[in-house]
């Protein structure tokens, strides 16, 4: 039996950190790898083509929309969608170059329509219990029957495939989230990032307060910090604790003048 060919597709945008480890980990699995671009100045699209990636660029506008697009670009019926920061295990590589060979169907089963993923995450190069908002490790959705599952219809920040009625498998070999290696990395998404959300919650009608603002933040940051385990993670889980709380109080106070607009 030939093997189900794959695409996999990795959204960017001065991606050079980690990109080069993300294609080489990934290189003899897809078929295809298909970059969409949103306007990178550093080595992205470089290392792109080394690995003989398909260059795509696209305006951003959100990261729903972003992926809508690419994974209408892809040609395959399976497609593998990563961040520019997720490396692929060597275990992942093995298990996915067996589904490749039983076209997709672990079993005598029927096959599924996806399967979600183990993903570690890791802040400043240690791995970390949590990562606001995802408790970690996590079991997310990447890999996948483009013809049966899409982003259409999801939020527009932290997006996920629309899953009603769809038949989900399980790998448990890991990707490695390498999110922020830095104070630096980390700070610089978040004014993205709650841009984002706050359009994404005034666009539903949720509202604001000055309460949600100023008390709100520190309710959950008791949450991710303490009671999820946060501080067990030394000074990173420190620095993570105090993102909780800005980004929470960032998209609320964002919100709040959006409403008012």
């Amino acid at each position: 039996m030939m093997a189900t060919p794959l695409s996999c597709y990795i959204l960017t945008y001065n991606s050079e950190r980690r990109l080069e480890q993300v294609l080489a980990s990934i290189r003899n699995v897809a078929d295809e790898i298909l970059i969409v671009d949103s306007g990178s100045t550093d080595q992205t699209l470089n290392i792109a083509r080394r690995f003989n990636a398909t260059i795509l660029t696209r305006s951003f506008d959100n990261f729903r929309d972003q992926r809508i697009f690419a994974e209408d670009h892809c040609t395959h019926p399976w497609v593998l969608a990563l961040d520019s920061d997720e490396v692929v295990s060597d275990a992942l590589q093995q298990r996915l170059q067996q589904l490749k060979q039983t076209n997709f169907q672990p079993s005598e089963t029927k096959s599924p329509d996806g399967f979600s993923i183990r993903r570690n995450w890791f802040f400043m190069g240690q791995p970390v219990r949590n990562f606001y908002p995802v408790k970690t490790p996590e079991f997310i959705v990447r890999l996948f029957q483009r013809e049966h599952l899409s982003h259409r219809g999801s939020r527009i920040i932290h997006e996920q495939l629309q899953l009603d009625g769809a038949r989900i498998g399980q790998i448990n070999e890991p990707i490695l989230h390498y999110s922020c290696d830095s104070i630096d990395d980390l700070y610089a998404k978040i004014g993205l990032y709650t841009k984002l959300a706050a359009e994404d919650m005034h666009a539903k009608g949720e509202p604001s307060s000055w309460l949600k603002i100023y008390v709100y933040p520190w309710l959950i940051w008791a949450r991710w910090h303490l009671l999820y385990g946060g501080w067990r993670d030394g000074a990173p889980g420190w620095i993570l604790g105090k993102y909780v709380r800005d980004t929470v109080y960032l998209k609320y106070l964002k919100l709040k003048y959006l409403n008012h607009s």
